[in-house]
């Protein structure tokens, strides 16, 4: 009896263990001033490491022009796990990689600051959760082509955002819009990209849109203006509108030049039938 007792000691210990190997919660912190006011985190692809934003002059300058910290993300877990029936692995924040963000966060800067998040891809899953997860805590966000999205619910806070997906990424396409469109059924203040002739990749002309928007955010001063993404008739209130569900909102006017610049009707087409 005594053995059997050892080894299933062993054997839960063991399952401990393997479960906490299966998620690295790695991350990288720009240097801290002790000045910033909010922490931008930015999240690449799958498993990917983020050390690379830290290098980005585009990223790096604009969050030194708005005063805030840079957290890029190098978490990685299991891809299997991941992409099957089990969903385990840090794209969802309750199970560890939520509380290791914000806990970085209190540690780098010594204060739960406001949290702007980025994320592409893999890094697109962690972002579009972990807001759903701590809404009180993001102030903005856009999530750029997850390949598959968990339904939103209204939350008391609903932070602005942005879905987007490239025209040509196939399999992303539609759960990325059903997702903004679940998003605008509970009214949530989110703005739909269809980004122009591009697939699977990161996109220069999308990521100044991001960086403006949350400029946008982050001024305080908002002339909200919402757009149909089919029509593109625009108006000042979701209930000029038959079809609510299929607006984009843009917290200022000032956006809208820059996000028809880069927004594709090809798709549009598709939303009729």
């Amino acid at each position: 009896m005594k053995n059997r007792f050892s080894f299933l000691l062993i054997l839960i210990a063991t399952s401990a263990i393997s479960t906490a190997k299966e998620c690295d919660y790695s991350l990288h912190v720009h240097p801290v001033t002790g000045e910033e006011t909010a922490v931008l985190v930015l999240a690449p692809g799958m498993n990917g490491d983020g050390r690379f934003f830290l290098g980005e002059a585009a990223w790096v300058d604009f969050a030194t022009e708005h005063q805030l910290g840079i957290i890029a993300l190098a978490f990685r877990s299991a891809g299997d796990n991941m992409y099957n029936s089990q969903r385990r692995g840090y794209y969802w924040p309750e199970q560890g990689s939520g509380d290791a963000l914000l806990d970085a966060i209190r540690n780098a800067y010594g204060k739960d600051l406001p949290i702007l998040i980025y994320g592409f891809s893999g890094g697109a899953h962690f972002t579009s959760r972990f807001t759903e997860w701590v809404p009180e805590r993001v102030q903005v966000w856009a999530a750029y082509s997850a390949q598959f999205w968990d339904s939103p619910v209204a939350h008391e806070t609903m932070p602005p955002g942005i879905v987007a997906c490239g025209e040509y990424d196939g399999p992303r396409w539609f759960p990325s819009f059903a997702y903004f469109y679940e998003g605008r059924m509970h009214g949530k203040p989110w703005t739909w990209v269809s980004i122009s002739q591009t697939g699977h990749a990161r996109n220069r002309a999308f990521e100044q849109f991001v960086r403006d928007y949350f400029a946008t955010v982050l001024s305080g001063e908002f002339s909200p203006v919402y757009v149909d993404v089919d029509t593109l008739e625009a108006g000042d209130s979701p209930g000029d509108f038959l079809q609510p569900e299929l607006l984009t909102y843009l917290p200022s006017k000032s956006l809208k030049p820059a996000w028809l610049a880069i927004h594709e009707l090809e798709n549009a087409e598709k939303l009729k039938n």
